[in-house]
């Protein structure tokens, strides 16, 4: 449970590129439909380096800032091609998916390792507890408490819905297991991330308005139960702190001022009114490459061309000036949507969302699919998760792997 050399962490960066290369030029898919959303994915992902190429060309950004960002974005999209893209067999097909609840049952049992060991000092995760610590297999990341905790969610809803052939008590103990995650390892950004998806896809979804009402009764509840236990169990106290913060969210708090810092500070070093359709350049602003990325790799970027922008480090002095969003990544000023807009305006994030929206047309096969997508969509207004490749990766696995299940029918 040690860290791994910063080189194997950025391994995905060859890996996947070359993988999604190799798929494309080898797999043969019969399936018209299968052919029609590989190419609308790579037609949409051109469009998407296309607008960064630009910003990029404005704002006087190193070439090695666009293929970063490219791939830091885009990889997701280039992984979920790869899977589409590949005609499976009944063979192959079951592979992928033993393999994928294998890996996440490693990531919840690494977890509730880690938290003992971390509690009484028989590991180290350096200045992180037991809590922020509790990361599974994204052990000493940063926030990869919250990110082992968000994939033990979604693999815990998949056992209960689709994985029919487990007994049904550990279909129930995935979930229990995910639920108890969550809670020991105080991730308390996945709970209002969730809420958003849950929230926005029964309004998004509206059909049967008699099922809308439960859900909605059900949301309601919910939410009542929450604050009940928010307000009455001591183990919710990390809530009772988080939620009862007085004077940050009025309209002279902390919160409201340093949230939405970003849309204020970037429009401040503007040069031309393209960059308000283009943005200050790739890894220019408020994004994880812009944030940190550049900055942690600048002894071998910085060589090669790599250029940060007066915005992030404006951004990142106004980050460490405030004690809410040091206290808390849910009020930090640096995260994925003001960071795509910053970095390539209107236009990259248009492009970003036509992604978007050719996977929840065409790939998001169900209502669990949709719900991980406007998750990954919520996560994008607390930091930059979105931004994650194992996370993003593993929630793109997940969707492709329904596609599989409900288009070529291999499963019932």
């Amino acid at each position: 449970m040690t860290r791994l050399p910063s080189v194997l962490n950025h391994l995905h960066f060859l890996i996947v590129p070359v993988t999604t290369f190799m798929i494309l030029t080898s797999s043969r898919p019969k399936n018209p439909r299968q052919v029609a959303i590989v190419w609308m994915l790579l037609a949409g992902l051109l469009i998407f380096l296309a607008s960064m190429i630009a910003s990029a060309l404005i704002n006087n950004a190193g070439y090695v800032n666009i293929i970063f960002d490219f791939l830091l974005l885009g990889e997701p999209f280039m992984l979920l091609l790869s899977i589409i893209c590949i005609p499976m067999s009944v063979k192959s097909f079951e592979y992928f998916r033993t393999w994928m609840i294998n890996s996440s049952w490693i990531n919840m049992a690494l977890a509730f390792m880690q938290w003992p060991l971390l509690k009484f000092r028989k590991i180290s995760a350096g200045s992180l507890d037991e809590t922020d610590g509790m990361a599974g297999v994204f052990f000493v990341s940063g926030a990869g408490n919250y990110v082992s905790a968000t994939v033990s969610i979604y693999f815990g809803i998949y056992c209960l819905m689709y994985a029919k052939e487990l007994p049904i008590w550990l279909r129930y103990l995935a979930v229990g297991g995910a639920v108890l995650q969550l809670q020991l390892s105080d991730s308390k950004q996945v709970l209002f991330a969730l809420l958003f998806a849950w929230i926005l896809l029964v309004t998004l979804t509206i059909k049967d308005l008699e099922k809308t009402l439960g859900y909605i009764i059900l949301i309601i509840l919910s939410v009542v139960i929450f604050s009940w236990c928010v307000q009455n169990l001591e183990a919710f106290d990390a809530f009772k702190n988080y939620l009862n913060k007085d004077g940050v969210y009025g309209p002279n708090g902390e919160a409201t001022r340093i949230k939405p810092i970003a849309f204020n500070m970037i429009p401040r070093f503007y040069h031309s009114s393209l960059n308000w359709v283009l943005g200050l350049g790739p890894g220019h602003t408020a994004g994880r490459l812009g944030g940190w990325l550049l900055k942690e790799n600048w002894a071998i970027l910085g060589p090669l061309g790599a250029t940060i922008h007066p915005a992030s480090n404006a951004l990142l002095e106004a980050y460490f000036g405030s004690w809410l969003a040091l206290e808390s990544t849910m009020f930090c000023p640096l995260f994925f949507w003001a960071g795509i807009w910053g970095d390539l305006g209107f236009a990259g994030l248009g492009a970003y969302l036509l992604l978007g929206l050719i996977i929840w047309r065409y790939i998001c096969v169900d209502n669990f699919s949709r719900f991980l997508l406007l998750s990954v969509a919520g996560f994008g207004f607390i930091f930059t998760q979105m931004e994650e490749p194992g996370y993003m990766f593993y929630t793109a696995a997940i969707i492709g792997l329904r596609w599989h299940e409900k288009n070529t029918h291999l499963r019932a």
